[in-house]
């Protein structure tokens, strides 16, 4: 039996935030689980509304036990994810304070694994790596700048210049590279990364959304008799949402489909008065939910539609929510390039796409699923079981342990 490992996890995203943040949880509880300490150096909780939960206002540093993980928490400058300048000088705010606050740390690390983005992650974690003489392990779970440049966040500047050749540095002083998709390991591996510094190890998804039920939402929201379309997720600017919108005018003389957004971001005020420009009745915006609600919510849907922009960086894209919209057994849509997600949804037994300059391709496949020329419960089914018997979280979290022990003893 190998030794115990301590591992310090570098993130400033951690539950009780939402979102992707889950990922880390429950792979930080797995390694735990399996017999090592686990540390995790993190903000302030305030993604992605910006407010602290009263029990952290006011603090420079916090810890607290989740789950048998140590949780160390740093000050970070509150901001939405409608305030990205604000947001971004918390990046920097967190990274002064959590590089300070590590100094609490006491005792050898084995290993310290950062996740990135923001970049700041990544470059606490080299510094901590140097002033601690430990193995640095890099997760990488989207490129930056790359992809806020394409998908319209930042602006190319001098700063996302600087940005680049920092991460480039970053990524050639790591021990080792881990890549959430097989397209950002091949991008490495373009960009001058080894190939045996890498390893994908990506998201899967967690046993409360393969497990999932419906729980009574259609009756809760009075959705009973209707056929409804479902996003779930950041209303954010990485995602065309008013394609959504432009499908749902479309069909709004058929009474029988219905709309809902759940999720919150920067676009949601701006989506909403779009709606009400067009004097869309078959729409609902429901904003932020509990965590552990969302599974009921997906399962609820007879459709759920994900989308991101056309540019490059969406071919090596996989957002997170399309294994739990695959674990909640229902059609897929999935407006983008064609890439690493569409590929996932092919391997399972079908990609349904469309183009989000081209709101009917949407508005087509909703029909045909409604009038069972596709057979959506077939299709949901069989992304249903190729997820879990192929991308539980469980079986990545083995895989990434297994990882994280070779590096430790290599």
């Amino acid at each position: 039996m190998r030794k115990a490992m301590r591992i310090l996890l570098v993130t400033q995203h951690f539950p009780p935030e939402k979102g992707a943040v889950r990922r880390l949880f429950e792979f930080a509880s797995h390694f735990k689980d399996r017999g090592h300490d686990v540390t995790v150096l993190t903000a302030m909780p305030n993604y992605p509304d910006g407010v602290v939960p009263r029990k952290y206002r006011g603090k420079f540093y916090s810890r607290e036990m989740m789950n048998g993980i140590d949780i160390r928490r740093s000050y970070v400058l509150p901001a939405s994810n409608a305030q990205p300048k604000k947001r971004m000088v918390g990046f920097l705010t967190f990274l002064v304070s959590a590089i300070i606050n590590s100094f609490r740390i006491k005792g050898k690390l084995d290993l310290i694994l950062a996740s990135s983005p923001p970049v700041t992650s990544a470059v606490i974690g080299h510094v901590l790596s140097r002033l601690r003489r430990t193995k640095l392990i890099l997760e990488i779970r989207d490129l930056q700048p790359e992809s806020g440049e394409q998908f319209g966040n930042l602006q190319r500047s001098l700063f996302t210049r600087m940005i680049r050749k920092v991460m480039k540095m970053l990524y050639r002083k790591a021990d080792h590279i881990v890549c959430v998709t097989e397209g950002i390991e091949s991008w490495m591996n373009t960009n001058g990364i080894p190939e045996k510094r890498l390893t994908t190890i990506k998201s899967g998804v967690g046993y409360d959304f393969i497990n999932s039920h419906s729980n009574g939402i259609r009756k809760k929201f009075g959705w009973e008799d209707k056929f409804l379309v479902i996003f779930s997720g950041t209303l954010g600017w990485v995602r065309p949402l008013e394609t959504i919108i432009e499908s749902a005018r479309i069909l709004a003389d058929e009474k029988q489909y219905h709309f809902v957004f759940v999720g919150d971001g920067q676009k949601k005020s701006s989506l909403e008065a779009l709606a009400r420009q067009y004097n869309l009745k078959n729409i609902s915006f429901i904003g932020l939910q509990p965590l552990e609600e969302i599974p009921y919510y997906l399962k609820a849907g007879d459709v759920l539609v994900e989308c991101l922009k056309e540019v490059p960086v969406a071919k090596v894209a996989l957002p997170t929510k399309i294994f739990e919209y695959m674990a909640a057994g229902r059609p897929i849509v999935f407006g983008a390039p064609r890439g690493e997600t569409s590929r996932l949804l092919e391997r399972a037994g079908g990609a349904l796409t469309f183009s989000p300059s081209y709101p009917e391709q949407l508005a087509g496949h909703i029909r045909a699923l409604y009038s069972r020329e596709v057979d959506g419960n077939k299709l949901g089914q069989q992304y249903h079981d190729y997820v879990s018997n192929n991308h539980s979280r469980d079986k990545w979290a083995g895989r990434y342990l297994r990882l994280l022990e070779d590096i430790e003893i290599s």
